[in-house]
């Protein structure tokens, strides 16, 4: 009994203990941190390089187009789309009624020229033997012969429609490439100028990518890189020639690059290309301090009053550190942990419930 009545104080001590120190730690957990647990960086001066990449393709700047020059019904067509075409490759031909008509025609015209340039061959020869044997006159001469030269004229012209007609129907590729596109097939009658296939010159051609967001706004004409297509064993040195922004596609930029040596591109391969983008040596912060909201960059700046919200615009990435382009001067310091946190910390001030 006399054990019992000194050990009900004891428990009571040690529960009290107990009590203050729940309380003490919910009173510390209810309070922002202070300002020597903000964990913060300065802005320094910074060289910083970056290397990223993209898919891209290699196509001519524009493609070429073989249409029918005439009207007629397409033969002799065995294009398919990826096969490779020389300079000069008979491609297709044209037959049918119009073609065989417009053809006749033009063979016998050619053929009453000739006709008619033998006569006046004939008939000078003639004149030029009277004149010789005193039985006509020399105007007579010179009037037979001006027949004959134009006579020889209209059987060149009617030889020079009939060749140019015949190579009208037999469609050749002007120039090495691949073909992309076939639009016709043996047995359609086309029109005239319709569209027969499409191919990818194989000279003048380039590496196209599309970029977005930073990277875009980090590249510029004469920045090197690679492109390596797929299946290719080594990759190709680039050049950016020019940039350009899409019309269709609001932020995106489409980069065209020069291949500088290596292997030669490939129409219509496709693969990546990496580009190396630096820049020289600025602002610079963690990358951690960085917090996208509402669209827009900002970033928590610290000093002796505290913490306020900056918008900034960044630059390129390397390694952990982000150049910064505007918003920020050098040696001002930025919360570089739990930033995203701390800047939210008071949304619940901010927020209003829908009605």
């Amino acid at each position: 009994m006399t054990t019992s009545r000194f050990n009900r104080p004891s428990m009571t001590y040690v529960r009290l203990l107990v009590f203050i120190a729940v309380i003490g730690t919910c009173f510390v957990a209810g309070h922002p941190a202070f300002a020597e647990d903000v964990v913060t960086m300065p802005a320094v001066q910074k060289h910083i390089a970056s290397t990223f990449a993209a898919p891209a393709r290699v196509q001519a700047a524009s493609n070429t187009v073989m249409t029918a020059p005439t009207a007629g019904v397409v033969s002799s067509m065995r294009l398919i789309p990826g096969e490779e075409v020389r300079a000069g490759q008979v491609i297709a031909r044209l037959t049918g009624p119009s073609v065989s008509t417009d053809t006749a025609r033009l063979a016998a015209d050619l053929k009453s020229a000739q006709i008619r340039m033998a006569a006046a061959s004939q008939a000078a020869a003639i004149e030029q033997q009277k004149l010789d044997e005193h039985l006509s006159t020399r105007d007579v001469v010179i009037r037979a012969r001006a027949e004959l030269d134009t006579v020889r004229q209209q059987v060149a012209a009617a030889q020079s429609a009939a060749r140019s007609y015949a190579s009208l129907v037999v469609i050749r590729a002007p120039e090495d490439g691949v073909v992309t596109a076939v639009n016709a097939a043996d047995g359609q009658y086309v029109t005239a100028d319709q569209p027969l296939a499409t191919a990818a010159p194989s000279r003048g051609l380039h590496v196209v990518a599309n970029l977005f967001g930073n990277d875009a706004s980090s590249v510029a004409a004469g920045m090197r890189g690679i492109f390596l297509a797929e299946g290719a064993d080594a990759p190709v040195d680039v050049v950016v020639q020019h940039v350009s922004r899409s019309i269709t596609t609001p932020g995106q930029l489409e980069v065209w690059l020069d291949a500088a040596s290596g292997p030669s591109l490939v129409a219509g391969s496709v693969g990546t290309v990496s580009l190396t983008a630096s820049d020289d040596k600025r602002l610079a912060i963690p990358s951690t301090a960085l917090i996208l909201d509402g669209g827009q960059w900002w970033v928590l700046v610290r000093d002796k009053s505290g913490s306020r919200r900056q918008q900034v615009t960044p630059g390129i990435s390397d390694g952990g550190w982000t150049s910064i382009r505007q918003g920020l001067q050098q040696g001002e310091r930025v919360v570089t942990q739990d930033a995203y946190l701390l800047f939210h910390q008071d949304f619940a001030t901010r927020y209003q419930q829908a009605d």
